[in-house]
Formats: C-alpha cells, structure tokens, sequence
C-alpha cells in the first residue's frame, strides 16, 4: 500500500511553536511551521494570545506591566525635579559665580547639546539595542552628569555637567512616553505619567529653596538629585530587565509573506495563526496520489537555513524603512515643533519666574513657592483635566487652555501685584499641563502603530530640545533688558503654539 511522505518538522520549529495551539492533524495541515519563527524580531514575534495563558501566567504578566508603568512614572518624576532644579538655584548660582543672566543661561545651551545628541540617536538605539538597555542606559547618564555639579567646580563645567545629564534625560523621556503610548487606554495613561512629571517639578523648588536659603551651599543640593537619579536607574533595571524591546506590529489582521514559505496572518500583536496551506501536495494527497518531494522542492521550498536568513535579512530592511518613513511623516514633524515651543515655554515660565518675580515685583527669598505652584498646577491640569479632553476633544481643548493661558499671560505682563501674579502662574501651569500628553495621544492615533516608537522618541527628544533653548533666550533678552521679558517670550511661544495646532492632522485623518 502507497504510503503519502512526510516533512519531518525540525526540532527549532517545535520549540518556537511548542506554546502555539496546535491544529488538526489532517493531510492539509502536514506541512511544518516555518522555523524562522524561532528568530527574536522587534517586529513580528509568535506568542499566545493573552487571554489563553493560564492564570498565574496571566497574573505574572499584569504584574510585570505595571512594574514597568511605575517606573516609567518614576523616570518622569525625576526628570521634573531636574528640569525644576535650576530656577530657584539661578540667584544662588549667580552669587557664587558672580556671572551675568547670559552666562548662567549657559547652563541651558549644555543641556540642549545633550537633547539634540538625544534626539538624533533615540530611535537608532532602541532599534539596535531594545528600549530596556536604552531608558536603562538614560537614566545612568543622568546620573553621571550629577556627580559633576556637586563639588560646585570652575562654572565652565556646568554645562558640560547638564549636556552628560540632559542626553540621558531625552533618552529616558523618549522610550517612557513610547512605552506608555503603545499600552491600552493611552489617552488617559499619558496624562498619568506627564502629571508624575509636573508633581517631580513641584516638589523640587520647595526642596531646593528651603535647602539653599539654609545656607548650604547650592551645589550640594545636587546630591540629593543624584541619590534619585541612582534610585531611578536601579528600579528602570530591574522593571525592563535590560531586555525589552517594543513590540510594532499593527493591531489589526494581516498576512506576512516570506519567500519559500506559507503565509502568516497575524491578529493584532499578540497572536498569530498558522494556516493550512493548499497546495498541489495536498490536494494529490487527498485523492490517494504519490507524491515525490523532490517535486515540490523544485517549486520553491527552501532549506530553513536559507529560509531564517531571508527572514532576517527581510526585517533589517523593515527596520530601516520604518525609521525613515517616521521622520518624514507630517504628523512627527508638526508634532516635533510643536513639542519644541510648548516644553521651551513650560520651562521658561518655571526657570525664570522666580527671578521675574525677585527683580520686577519686590518678591522676597519665598519666591521659590511661586514655581512650585506652576509645577503643581501642571501636574493637576494633566490630571483634572483629561475628562474634559475627551468629551470636548483633544484637539479643540487644546485651542481653549491655549487661548486662555495667552490672555492670563497678559495680566501677569500689565498687573504689578505680586499675589496676583503668583496665583495666575498656577492658573497658567493647570492650562498649560494637559498640552504634552494631547499631543502624543494624538500622534499614536494618526500615525500606525510601527511608526509610534520612533516618531513618538523622536518627538519627545526634539521637545525637551526647547527645555533648553528657549530658557537660554529668555536668559540673554534679561540680560539686555530686565527678566519682565518673560511675558512676552510666553506670548510668543504661545502664538507660535496655536498656529501649529492647526497644522496637526486630526485622528478623524487616521492612515494605515
């Protein structure tokens, strides 16, 4: 009796299949899974579906989700302690060093060299190297950057200190905020982890002013920064176990094509089903004919070797692709200059109120409390106010708080009332808060989900680029007029703001 041959699956094939469901065991489904599936890829990976793990699996998994979630938000709390250390340290630094607003602004020009260094290696980072040794890696360089400041050396090593700092700052900020887009509910998890942000920058000047109006010098309030920034560095090591890589593919059905193999059609991110292929071998089978195998190598089958090298081959070249498809997408670049005015204005407004405020309105040394109620209104705004977001929408509500914070701006510029002025900067901080995380959620939801990672680092490293640059302006107009230059570089910035908001595409014009 005729016996009908067949494939032996190799032994690679069964370990990368071997938690896949396994199909019936008819003629039509004799044909192995590819054992290029084996291969770890950033951007299609075999797994189970979630819903069919067990139960402890599950638990596990939940658990090692919001082990990463809370330390994306620890990321983001130490970052806005740092980016709040330097305005109630400003009148110190200048005393000690006896400097000009230009010099010390300085300071801001090392930071942003770091931002932009950032900015242009974020993306071709976590591609190499994965997002778990990349925001592990930020946050050591941060670290690294505060080792120089406290010994309060020659001034020219500050901004040295602050570009080491600020390049691992951009890099944790970029792989936080992809991490977080790429999980459900983004929308209202953005909010979340940019209010850590805003209550790091509040607590911050309260820390910093009591510290250095104690008479400390101000240099040693950097060792309490480097004990979080090691803390921080610690909790990101272990949350990402130096391993994690983001997962890019498209939620949604499609089929991957590889020369030589069956086609694969993947469900979402999570699962991907094998199916039976149809061919002249199967058919033949069913109706009781011999078949010889060498035939069907002739057709196209190739060996697994050469079949896994085409595989990767195939996804290097995705890769490369996907990087460049990203920068050049008009949603990443509007959202990138976007980002580039709002954080500038967010961290003038907080760097130099506290000196508008000692030399335009009389304030005394608890002028420092000023900006932390900016900050804290910042972190309240993101999380008050994202209800709000949702059932007005992202993109309208970004034009109100844009338009009121502008007209509250002019108050502060026309009204010399020091009381005023500080309960009006808080107001400002409130409005201003939910700006950053409207802006990534909309960015997630026009571009496709293989363009997020990039486009989102890309973005945030160029936004906290203005973190840099515009404080660093502000710094040398008061130097040539007085710090009441403030107002109108925040109106500006705001004008600037609303005009590119118009410019970014809404979700409603959502591409795949």
């Amino acid at each position: 009796m005729a016996t009908t041959p067949t494939l032996q699956q190799p032994a690679a094939a069964k370990l990368a299949v071997a938690s896949l469901p396994s199909p019936p065991l008819t003629p039509s489904s004799s044909r192995p899974p590819s054992p290029s599936l084996a291969r770890d890829s950033a951007y299609y990976t075999p797994a189970v579906a979630f819903s069919q793990l067990p139960d402890a699996s599950r638990n596990l998994n939940k658990w090692n989700l919001r082990i990463k979630e809370l330390a994306c938000h620890i990321s983001l709390v130490v970052a806005g302690w740092a980016d709040a250390s330097s305005g109630p340290l400003i009148p110190y630094i200048q005393a000690h060093y006896k400097i000009s607003y230009t010099v010390v602004s300085m300071m801001f020009v090392g930071q942003m060299v770091g931002f932009i260094a950032a900015g242009l290696m974020s993306s071709w980072l976590s591609t190499r190297f994965g997002l778990g040794k990349v925001i592990a890696l930020g946050a050591a360089v941060q670290a690294l950057g505060l080792v120089f400041l406290i010994p309060a050396l020659p001034f020219p090593a500050n901004p040295l200190a602050f570009a080491v700092s600020g390049w691992g700052m951009a890099l944790q900020d970029a792989q936080a905020n992809v991490y977080v887009a790429t999980l459900p509910n983004a929308e209202r998890k953005l909010s979340w982890l940019h209010a850590s942000y805003g209550l790091g920058a509040a607590v911050c000047p309260l820390a910093a002013t009591a510290f250095a109006s104690s008479g400390i010098l101000f240099a040693r309030f950097y060792s309490v920064s480097l004990g979080l920034a090691l803390s921080n560095t610690a909790f990101l090591s272990y949350a990402f176990r130096l391993n994690y890589v983001v997962d890019s593919s498209d939620p949604v059905e499609r089929t991957v094509d590889v020369p030589g193999a069956p086609p694969i059609t993947v469900n979402g991110a999570h699962d991907i089903e094998l199916p039976e292929r149809r061919s002249s071998t199967t058919a033949a089978s069913l109706a009781g004919e011999k078949v010889d195998l060498a035939d069907e190598n002739e057709v196209g089958i190739v060996e697994p070797v050469e079949l896994d090298t085409r595989f990767t081959r195939r996804n290097k070249v995705i890769k490369q692709s996907v990087l460049l498809q990203a920068l050049t997408q008009r949603a990443t670049y509007l959202s990138s200059l976007f980002l580039l005015l709002y954080v500038g204005a967010e961290v003038s407004m907080g760097g130099w109120v506290v000196t508008f405020l000692l030399e335009n309105r009389d304030a005394g040394a608890d002028a420092g409390y000023v900006a932390t109620g900016f900050w804290f209104g910042l972190a309240l705004g993101r999380l008050l106010l994202a209800p709000l977001n949702t059932f007005i929408g992202e993109k309208r509500a970004v034009y109100g708080y844009l338009a009121t914070a502008m007209g509250l701006e002019f108050v502060i510029w026309f009204r010399d009332d020091l009381i005023s002025n500080a309960v009006v900067v808080g107001l400002i901080g409130v409005l201003l808060g939910p700006l950053y995380p409207v802006s990534i959620s909309i960015l997630s939801r026009v571009l496709p989900r293989r363009l997020h990672a990039p486009s989102i680092a890309a973005c945030a490293a160029f936004g906290q680029t203005g973190s840099a640059l515009f404080p660093f302006i502000t710094g040398a107009l008061a130097q040539r007029h007085s710090p009441a230059v403030l107002q109108p570089v925040m109106v500006a910035l705001m004008a600037g703001m609303l005009i590119l908001w118009t410019l970014v595409p809404s979700p409603a014009r959502k591409r795949d």
